[in-house]
């Protein structure tokens, strides 16, 4: 009956039955300036990953599923594989030492931060919460083991795209520190959780979704303008605050463009966001994160990405073919809703609109004010205690 009270006091939010997700990660295949046929590539996964719920979202891929193409279509037959991958880790773990001690502070965040206390993990590593004994404030911890990353190198882009660009919609990089072969990020600590723990237990009405989206908007624009590319916009990578902040997260993917280099080629992300220029692997640029905010949009509306029933590779060979992802619920959304998905996810990154003027688009007049999400995250919470309460008892009963 609480569940039932919380819900009646926020009319924005409709209860919806939790289903398990799962949302493996897209391979990293190397960047080489070609362009293929519009069929994407049969991209080998390396095994579904937990769609996370973590304080700093889920990782976008386990180290393995970052191997190059070429090591993918050699694997099944190179009985000396094993070895030749440990020596390639091994190397690459002396060359990311090397860099990251001329990026990250000296001394252990264990002897600065106290009252540590883990609030996720995963093939990443760990997520702690802290206390910063110097301002009283809570940081939040991620601890990486290197020895577990065979691109190590995107670590140390990772921390300086972090380190140059800064924004309220933004988990912040604070600080971060090599002890032995263990890199520890501090960032900002975000206490809602990710969008995905609030949106796969109610519905979200369109005008949340319009304030949520268009505070995402706000920091890719910041990003586009600098150039850089998240490449992993997904549910799991926004985290809403009990303040009501909606921040963007995971830079392990991001990209920094240059004038000399303003398209990349290389297939990484996740299978149900990734847009489609991408799986044709041929130059794509910021454009490829509308997509996948127009992905997240459905996602907030309808539980899960589009395809989400099919397997990556299967949903990678239909968003290459297809040129507007399916809606299980078109006669829900205003033609508003509708327009703005449109212009999100237009097939030709060339006419997708840009963060910038998305931010102009009459959808998002209609957004609700953001005091409106920390009740979501409690009706989240409240209905996700009471099913484990249901869970437990049922146990008991058996």
């Amino acid at each position: 009956m609480e569940t039932l009270t919380h819900v009646a006091d926020c009319p924005q939010v409709t209860t919806l039955p939790p289903e398990p997700r799962l949302a493996p990660s897209l391979p990293g295949q190397k960047d080489n300036g070609e362009e293929v046929d519009e069929e994407p590539a049969a991209i080998t996964s390396a095994g579904p990953m937990l769609h996370m719920s973590s304080l700093l979202g889920a990782e976008s891929a386990e180290h393995h599923t970052f191997l190059l193409s070429d090591t993918f279509s050699r694997i099944a037959t190179a009985p000396d594989e094993p070895k030749a991958r440990l020596q390639t880790t091994l190397q690459l773990t002396e060359e990311v030492l090397e860099q990251l001690s001329g990026i990250v502070n000296q001394g252990d965040p264990e002897t600065r931060f106290t009252e540590f206390v883990q609030v996720g993990q995963g093939g990443f590593g760990t997520v702690y919460r802290a206390t910063d004994p110097a301002t009283g404030g809570v940081v939040a911890l991620k601890k990486m083991p290197l020895y577990k990353r065979s691109r190590g190198e995107l670590i140390v882009n990772e921390i300086r795209i972090m380190k140059e660009n800064r924004h309220p919609n933004i988990v912040n990089y604070i600080d971060s520190y090599l002890v032995g072969e263990d890199l520890w990020l501090v960032m900002d600590y975000v206490d809602g959780g990710t969008l995905t723990s609030v949106l796969v237990q109610v519905l979200i009405e369109e005008t949340v979704i319009a304030a949520i989206t268009k505070e995402c908007l706000k920091a890719l624009d910041f990003l586009h303008s600098r150039n850089v590319i998240h490449r992993d916009i997904k549910s799991d990578n926004i985290l809403l605050g009990m303040d009501g902040s909606v921040k963007l997260t995971d830079f392990g993917l991001c990209a920094q463009l240059t004038p000399e280099r303003s398209t990349r080629c290389t297939v990484l992300g996740s299978p149900y966001w990734v847009a489609p220029e991408i799986l044709k692997r041929k130059g794509y640029n910021t454009q490829v994160d509308i997509w996948a905010l127009g992905i997240v949009a459905i996602e907030m509306m309808e539980g899960e990405p589009p395809y989400f029933e099919e397997s990556p590779l299967q949903a990678q060979r239909l968003i290459a073919r297809n040129k507007y992802p399916p809606l299980r619920m078109p006669s829900r959304m205003s033609l508003l809703f509708h327009a703005f998905l449109h212009s999100c996810l237009d097939s030709d990154p060339s006419i997708r609109w840009t963060a910038k003027e998305l931010l102009q688009h009459p959808f998002l007049n209609t957004a609700v004010g953001l005091s409106v999400v920390p009740k979501m995250i409690c009706v989240a919470r409240s209905i996700c205690q009471t099913m484990e309460g249901l869970h437990t008892n049922s146990a008991r009963a058996e």
